[in-house]
């Protein structure tokens, strides 16, 4: 996910300098242009990181549903209450 969003802000500052050394000083027209020509180009040069990132976090969501830990804090705090459900209960 952050690597997403770091070439998604690396492409916008890029656009945003590419149009002002074309002569775009205008603060709000260059603000504006920028805007647009960097979400028509991370659509399609973005397209392989969007879609890993996407499919990170429909597999994140999908065990978050599932109860399945999501990540090492979670699977240590799931052993851990485990560990401390034993000792409470010796049965």
């Amino acid at each position: 996910m952050l690597r997403y969003t770091l070439l998604r802000t690396m492409l916008l500052f890029g656009c945003m300098l590419a149009l002002y050394l074309l002569g775009v000083h205008d603060p709000v027209l260059l603000i504006a242009l920028t805007g647009v020509s960097s979400i028509v180009l991370s659509y399609f040069v973005l397209k392989g990181p969007r879609e890993a990132m996407a499919r990170t976090v429909a597999e994140r969501a999908s065990r978050r549903l599932n109860d399945e830990p999501v990540d090492a804090y979670e699977q240590d705090a799931e052993v851990e209450d485990r560990e401390d459900d034993a000792r409470r209960d010796p049965s």
